[in-house]
């Protein structure tokens, strides 16, 4: 009897109190998330099925009842899907010629041509028919002589061709670059592009937009980093019961034995838990310490704003502009050069903002630090003068020029000439000096990186430091462009064995040889 009460006594003493009862609802509420987590999954699974596997599902059903044969099925629809593959998989003879074109154009025609619209060159949709119509020209025809126009203007010119004349006086005496190398059916291919260059680019779109929703499915990272967490706390608080459980039940063993007991001990004045949560935490501050050293100087994400609003998403994604066009230096030098402001103007002396576009004040700052004169006749002329311009001309000057993003109606408006006078001052600041671009790439002082040897030697396109360029609005660091970034580089990039240089100095390398292989990993490659 005096041991049953001893025990009721015990039971008393450790009834669940509310902190008990705190940890049993926690652990109730993350089993509910887990099972609320895993009828998702199972939700979106079955919605994102496709129709044929339904079908199937239907198939297997009526197998079972003797109404179908689901091998018989199961053959069909495999026949029929490798049917569809293999059609899909094979492009038209057009979308191919399409694409070799549209390759051909943005290498080559790109930084200065557009299909549709005028640039530093004419638009180049009709270029074909256009030479056709202007007719023969000794002994010779017009698309004849277009083709030895792309391939070398200047015998052309000489030849005294007269639609040639007339068209390179129409543009300024501009310039083109030669292509001689150009067979005549990547010529054919070019100006098939340029007829056509929107014909399969919805299609693109449209496989774009199903990839997209395609990656949509399933839980997400962040839903499962969430999902993760709450299962380490659901599992944490288990162990803190069970641990609660036995030393309760230890206690009544210890009641019935006759043994003594020991002294309730809280469980945050435990030795085992500091024995455990003392190394994890060191473990963890010792990590965080690293990473912090680490990335000290590091800049990833690293977006500075930019004195001017320029688009990559818009010149190197929409228009197709060449990046070297602007950084010539990258397969040059060491270094890719920021380019001048003369090289905007290359463009910017033809191509302007609309009103629709509001982009006026953002090319206003290149005129300003060119000393170019916007409202001069004839589209525009550098000033000859531009430190002789008195400061009351220069701001006519140029609110005369900004005023035009803008309506009647709106210019009464007093918020609208605040703003006006806003931009003037911003492009006033620029007027006859360097545009003050903030670098955004750069490298320790100890590092040797040069852009030339990757350009040329490795053929490594600027996507694969950079990212997608051709989709930033405002440019940042995509890349940590940390040691172990490089060399995990080095180590999986293959080696272009169609360099003469590795032809001549590597002879014994296998056809998967690395960058590692030829001593991409060595210490002196980028310290010395």
């Amino acid at each position: 009897m005096t041991n049953q009460i001893q025990i009721k006594t015990l039971l008393a003493q450790y009834a669940p109190r509310p902190k008990q009862l705190f940890l049993l609802v926690s652990l109730f509420i993350s089993t509910a998330f887990v099972h609320s987590a895993i009828a998702q999954e199972e939700e979106l699974d079955a919605g994102n099925m496709p129709a044929d596997e339904g079908v199937m599902d239907s198939a297997a059903a009526l197998d079972s009842s003797g109404s179908l044969a689901l091998d018989s099925l199961e053959a069909e629809s495999e026949e029929t899907a490798l049917a569809e593959e293999s059609a899909e998989a094979a492009p038209s003879g057009e979308e191919a010629l399409w694409t070799q074109g549209k390759v051909l154009f943005q290498g080559k025609c790109a930084s200065c041509h557009h299909p549709l619209r005028d640039g530093t060159g004419p638009a180049l949709s009709g270029v074909r028919q256009r030479w056709i119509d202007n007719g023969d020209f000794e002994d010779k025809s017009g698309e004849e002589w277009l083709y030895a126009w792309i391939r070398n203007n200047n015998n052309v010119l000489d030849a005294g061709h007269p639609y040639a004349n007339d068209l390179y006086q129409q543009w300024g005496e501009a310039k083109m670059n030669l292509f001689a190398g150009l067979k005549d059916d990547e010529i054919d291919a070019l100006l098939y592009y340029v007829d056509n260059s929107s014909q399969f680019a919805p299609a693109a779109a449209v496989t774009e937009a199903a990839a997209g929703e395609g990656e949509a499915g399933g839980i997400g990272k962040e839903f499962l980093s969430k999902y993760l967490l709450f299962i380490g706390i659901g599992l944490f608080l288990l162990v803190l019961i069970l641990a609660r459980v036995q030393a309760v039940l230890k206690r009544i063993e210890l009641q019935k034995t006759g043994q003594p007991i020991p002294p309730y001990v809280p469980i945050w004045k435990s030795k085992r838990i500091y024995a455990v949560l003392v190394p994890l935490l060191l473990f963890a501050g010792a990590k965080t310490l690293m990473e912090s050293a680490i990335g000290v100087g590091r800049q990833q994400a690293y977006q500075p704003d930019q004195p001017i609003a320029y688009s990559h998403a818009l010149h190197a994604g929409q228009l197709n502009i060449e990046c070297q066009y602007c950084h010539s230096g990258a397969s040059k030098s060491k270094h890719s050069n920021i380019p001048s402001a003369d090289v905007c103007m290359n463009c910017h002396m033809q191509v302007n903002a609309n009103s629709e576009d509001g982009g006026r004040s953002e090319i206003a700052k290149i005129y300003a630090s060119v000393g170019w004169d916007p409202n001069a006749i004839g589209g525009g002329s550098y000033i000859a003068y531009p430190e002789s311009v008195e400061a009351d001309d220069l701001d006519s000057m140029y609110r005369t020029y900004l005023s035009q993003d803008y309506n009647e109606e709106e210019l009464m408006d007093e918020a609208v000439q605040v703003a006006l006078t806003e931009d003037v001052e911003a492009v006033l600041a620029m007027y006859n000096s360097p545009i003050p671009w903030v670098r955004i790439h750069n490298l320790p002082d100890h590092v040797y990186f040069n852009h030339a040897q990757h350009v040329n030697a490795g053929n490594v396109e600027c996507q694969s430091c950079h990212g997608p360029i051709q989709e930033m609005e405002v440019v940042y660091q995509w890349s940590p462009l940390s040691m172990g970034w490089c060399i995990n580089c080095h180590r999986n990039s293959e080696v272009d064995q169609n360099n003469p240089y590795y032809e001549q100095h590597y002879h014994n390398l296998s056809d998967e040889a690395t960058v590692e292989d030829i001593g991409g990993t060595e210490c002196q490659k980028c310290h010395y």
